[in-house]
């Protein structure tokens, strides 16, 4: 008993570890812009922290249900008061990260007929929408609305709803919500209304949604093919956790369900990239300017293949859920930091990874609700 309690707790601080990595990062890169000792304030972040976790830990247990459900509302209006206060006082246009302007500019150009990925961004002439079609369509809605960072808000709902469906316990979901909501990480994202995160929420919470419903690959082939390929079909970086979710019931099936899997993941995205490759068959714009430019134009194609073998890896050893998000969060940890380190080699450093705009620190944010999860789920286990 003790070698299992000793086993969890390990994994338990290293996830914690994960987690204070990512915002320490983003400490680093992003307080001293402000005129605030960086370093100072990690300090005192890394402190706080986890002397908060470890009373948390020791003394949560002794409260009342009702207690964190009550606490867990009112974090949840707290947040939401906060988004939407960001919403309105922070100029979008101010902000030197593109990707709200990213989904809005191709919605202007798509509604008004023009070829939409080949509309820049507001920071530079040569940035230009990487989202894939399905997340555009899905941030359709809060355009409508006047402003695509209403979808934060939207995302964190969903968020917030799924996590309390799947632990059924207030003291689980209020310990997930406050762990995103003292992560700078995560404001950062609300402040430059950045929706990679709220991507990231969503593949997450279809993934608590199988996991709920009990569904099998074997039993919901076809549709898992429309789903993944639907999923697949808004960002790239969406891949990953699915792909490492599914890949070991994938294995199981027989050889011709094996060959038919991917074959129709790639037909359904392939529908959903139609209407923009047959947006104009003359010059066929779309093979000149297209999503996958942008995001495939950083990388290297050995470390990929080698991320990629990793990934099967990671994709065949977990045994249970937990598990699986102590799997997603550490290999979605690698293969950023993986990524970044190649790129450092080849594109080399001018000033400092926190101060070169090339390196975008942003990414490591994905493994936060796999992390948190971990963290969330685990935080009873030793008192």
């Amino acid at each position: 008993m003790n070698q299992f309690l000793s086993k969890f707790n390990k994994q338990f601080y290293f996830q914690l570890s994960l987690y204070l990595f990512v915002n320490a990062l983003f400490i680093l890169k992003y307080i001293p812009r402000a005129g605030a000792n960086g370093i100072a304030i990690l300090f005192s972040y890394l402190l706080v922290v986890i002397a908060g976790v470890i009373l948390f830990k020791k003394n949560a247990i002794k409260l009342p249900e009702k207690t964190f459900k009550i606490a867990y509302l009112i974090l949840i209006a707290l947040m939401v008061i906060i988004i939407a206060i960001s919403l309105i006082y922070i100029d979008r246009y101010t902000v030197r990260v593109d990707r709200w302007s990213a989904v809005t500019f191709f919605l202007d150009g798509l509604f008004n007929g023009q070829y939409p990925y080949g509309i820049h961004t507001h920071v530079s002439e040569t940035n230009f929408p990487s989202p894939f079609p399905v997340w555009h369509f899905l941030n359709i809605p809060f355009y409508l609305l006047g402003d695509v960072g209403i979808g934060l808000i939207f995302f964190l709902i969903l968020v917030t709803i799924s996590i309390q469906v799947n632990f059924r316990s207030y003291r689980k979901s209020f310990f997930f919500l406050l762990l995103l909501f003292i992560s700078p990480a995560y404001w950062w994202e609300v402040a430059v209304r950045s929706d990679s995160l709220s991507n990231a929420f969503l593949i997450f919470v279809f993934i608590l949604w199988w996991i709920k419903k009990r569904k099998t690959l074997e039993h919901n082939f076809l549709f898992a093919i429309i789903v993944c390929g639907l999923l697949a079909s808004t960002r790239l970086s969406a891949i990953i956790p699915i792909a490492l979710f599914l890949f070991k019931p994938y294995w199981n099936l027989s050889w011709k369900r094996k060959i038919i899997f991917p074959i129709g993941i790639l037909i359904v995205i392939a529908i959903t990239f139609s209407p923009f490759v047959f947006w104009d068959t003359t010059d066929w714009v779309f093979f000149s300017r297209n999503p996958f430019m942008s995001q495939t134009s950083v990388g290297n194609t050995y470390v990929l293949g080698g991320l990629i073998l990793l990934g099967i890896v990671f994709g065949l050893i977990w045994n249970n859920y937990n598990q699986f998000f102590f799997a997603t969060s550490t290999f979605l940890f690698i293969f950023m930091l993986i990524s970044q380190l190649s790129l450092v080699l080849t594109r080399g450093v001018d000033g400092s990874v926190f101060t070169d705009s090339l390196y975008d620190v942003s990414y490591f944010s994905l493994i936060l609700p796999y992390s948190i999860f971990f963290l969330s789920e685990k935080t009873q286990m030793y008192n």
